[in-house]
């Protein structure tokens, strides 16, 4: 069984119809591979790139995805250019159990000793989670959604990384346009 499934395409059947309509309904999008990434350097150090974090290539889908670890502990942060309401974070992880607490900030920046500067923000809201899993999706999700631009993401016992997601509600609608040439010549015989 492979690991890191989205749950919206993971499910078939009636249960997968309806979550697939319940997001098409409430228009979720990750903006995670649109944000500035940045990871706390000096006290901390980590292996990986910063960039597979946001590719999209996990286990499920990639036979050698990139993996992201910190040696011990580390903060992640992820400056959006504007304030989302963002509905929950995941993150895929592979071994080494670990913790993770998500902060969300509004107007917040990284610091020059690599820690968030709360001055400079305020602090919107908190998701931990405490059930050190590995080989899925953890989930923090805060109970309704959070206004924010800033997203810090702290673990602790150096888990393995894959990917992070950021799910914001999107007042779009996800169907992509399409012209009609393209439309018609799919319905040629």
């Amino acid at each position: 069984m492979s690991i890191c499934k989205l749950p919206f395409f993971g499910f078939f059947g009636i249960g997968g119809v309806l979550l697939v309509g319940v997001v098409w309904a409430i228009g979720l999008r990750n903006v995670a591979p649109d944000a500035v990434t940045k990871a706390t350097e000096g006290y901390n150090f980590y292996t990986g790139d910063l960039a597979y974090l946001t590719d999209g290539k996990t286990p499920d889908n990639d036979e050698s995805p990139g993996i992201f670890q910190w040696g011990n502990k580390g903060l992640l942060v992820f400056e959006l250019s504007e304030p989302v309401a963002i509905s929950e974070v995941r993150v895929c992880v592979g071994d080494n159990p670990a913790w993770y607490i998500v902060t969300f900030f509004l107007g917040a920046k990284l610091g020059p000793d690599g820690q968030s500067q709360d001055p400079e923000g305020e602090q919107k809201g908190i998701v931990e989670n405490f059930d050190f899993l590995t080989h899925q999706w953890v989930s923090l999700k805060p109970e309704s959604p959070v206004v924010a631009d800033y997203v810090q993401l702290e673990t602790m016992n150096g888990p393995e990384m894959y990917e992070v997601e950021i799910w914001v509600e999107d007042e779009t609608t996800p169907v992509r346009p399409s012209s009609w040439g393209l439309v018609k010549s799919r319905f040629k015989p």
